[in-house]
């Protein structure tokens, strides 16, 4: 990367590399601590790194890798800033004694407080709805708890939208991860919806954005 991209460049990336050796990259493996080193250098003050990551199971215990991975961003300079979760909705069943393998772990890394955040909405169950704090018990151990009542009125209305969980969940497989037949040569995929999505909340306009490719050539390539 050094020969391509300058220092200090890149606002927002999101890949998901080889993690374990879970899929066939034809023998190749990448150099995780060099390629997250080369993260944080190129990395813009408040920019954002995405890394979707999981682990094998082996021998009857999971590998650890992602919290492994993870404290090393965190060595390296990286904030920690969001543990989010991908789950499948449709995950492949298998035949073993654990509940079904449904997610994979989306570590929002960032390199000192995040410049952008477009947060997605949802709408709020109870949007509308008065709630009078005032009539009700503990009031003031309500007050000490959440913010959002510490004013003179204790009457407060449900908004229509609330900002979403950190739990996103899609569709997985042929014609749901995405419509592009090609991408399914690539041996490991994640939704191109789930991409869309962090760019999204990630970015303004006119900014620069990372997605590295780890293709079965045996080697990284990356899109600016």
């Amino acid at each position: 990367m050094k020969e391509y991209i300058d220092s200090c460049s890149i606002d927002l990336t999101v890949t998901s590399p080889p993690y374990d050796d879970l899929r066939n990259y034809n023998g190749y493996s990448f150099n995780f601590e060099k390629t997250a080193e080369e993260l944080y250098r190129i990395t813009k003050k408040g920019g954002v790194v995405v890394w979707v990551v999981g682990d094998k199971t082996h021998k009857g215990s999971e590998s650890g890798t992602s919290f492994k991975q993870a404290l090393f961003f965190k060595e390296i300079g990286f904030n920690l800033h969001d543990t989010m979760i991908y789950r499948k909705e449709n995950p492949l069943p298998q035949n073993h004694n654990r509940y079904e393998q449904e997610f994979e772990y989306m570590f929002v890394f960032s390199k000192g407080k995040p410049n952008v955040f477009n947060p997605k909405k949802e709408p709020c169950r109870t949007a509308g709805m008065k709630y009078d704090y005032s009539k009700r018990g503990g009031v003031a151990s309500i007050e000490e708890c959440n913010p959002a009542v510490r004013r003179k009125s204790v009457c407060l209305v449900t908004k229509d939208e609330k900002t979403k969980g950190n739990i996103w969940s899609y569709l997985v497989g042929m014609h749901k991860s995405t419509s592009d037949k090609i991408a399914f040569q690539h041996p490991a995929i994640f939704p191109e919806k789930l991409a869309e999505d962090h760019i999204l909340s990630g970015l303004r306009k006119e900014t620069l954005f990372l997605t590295l490719l780890w293709v079965v050539e045996q080697r990284p390539r990356w899109l600016l």
